[in-house]
């Protein structure tokens, strides 16, 4: 079995076909971008986290850059590799693209705010006659920033490492936000009457019911919340926890089986027709 995977696009879909391979290789995994013609913003921050775990394990990335100039210096643009300061790469860094791609993290919750007041001003300055859609966004974002530290680490003993990103692309906004946390279905079964779910019972659970593991009136939702407004939107929603998928597409959603990952990591588009 090809344990190098070689990619041509590194996004949503790809990651899915490549993780079973990167994974294995832990704690140095070899990723090979040296043939990519594309990539979006979900597909970066996968690596951020796969970063992450290898450090965590006591390894590093290895990275085959993309032989296309012009692709390796948008994916340096991203600021990826200031996430992955311990990786190796195989050639020198180029210098940073003009694509535009903002990659953040929060490392507090106090932090939240100004990081998504960051990436709607970008947006803002891009498409100043869209402030309905970038509220729209910027509830989203602020949302699943705080997920993170309130479901990602919920008994407190680990560092609930999440990272979220923006970018335009030529017909549709992206936004995402991963972490290696617990996943939905450890953040509900804390709660006693959630315990047992598996991982694609966990997701539905929370993104078509809207259950949380908080009893009181008023907590949890969210992510059922965002998911209903993307679907107004005529968006693509995609969310991963564990092991267990779930795509919104249109007015279909299903729930799937994918190669097991910690954590939860969301993928919104939303059409750049919002926008403008």
């Amino acid at each position: 079995m090809n344990m190098n995977p070689v990619l041509w696009r590194l996004d949503v879909r790809s990651v899915e076909r490549a993780l079973p391979f990167w994974t294995k290789g832990l704690p140095k995994p070899l990723v090979d971008l040296s043939r990519i013609r594309a990539f979006d913003v979900f597909g970066v921050l996968l690596l951020a986290l796969l970063g992450r775990q290898c450090e965590e394990q006591g390894g590093f990335l290895r990275i085959l850059l993309p032989k296309d100039e012009e692709i390796a210096k948008e994916l340096v643009s991203t600021g990826l590799f200031s996430h992955l300061t311990k990786a190796w790469v195989d050639r020198p860094l180029p210098e940073p693209g003009k694509r535009f791609v903002l990659v953040a993290r929060a490392r507090e919750e106090k932090e939240i705010k100004g990081l998504v007041d960051e990436m709607c001003d970008r947006l803002l300055a891009r498409f100043p006659l869209a402030e309905n859609a970038v509220r729209i966004l910027a509830t989203a974002l602020f949302e699943l920033f705080e997920n993170i530290h309130y479901h990602a680490n919920p008994h407190g003993d680990v560092e609930p490492f999440g990272i979220g990103g923006l970018e335009e692309l030529s017909d549709h906004i992206h936004v995402a936000v991963l972490d290696k946390g617990v996943g939905l279905r450890g953040s509900l079964a804390t709660n006693p009457k959630y315990r047992g779910l598996e991982d694609a019972e966990a997701l539905e659970a929370v993104l078509v019911e809207g259950v949380s593991r908080f009893d009181r009136p008023g907590r949890g939702g969210t992510l059922k919340r965002i998911r209903e407004v993307v679907l107004r939107n005529g968006g693509k929603f995609y969310v991963r926890s564990m092991e267990g998928a779930f795509l919104q597409e249109d007015v279909e959603w299903t729930v799937g089986k994918v190669h097991p990952f910690p954590g939860v990591q969301v993928s919104i588009r939303l059409p750049k027709t919002i926008f403008t």
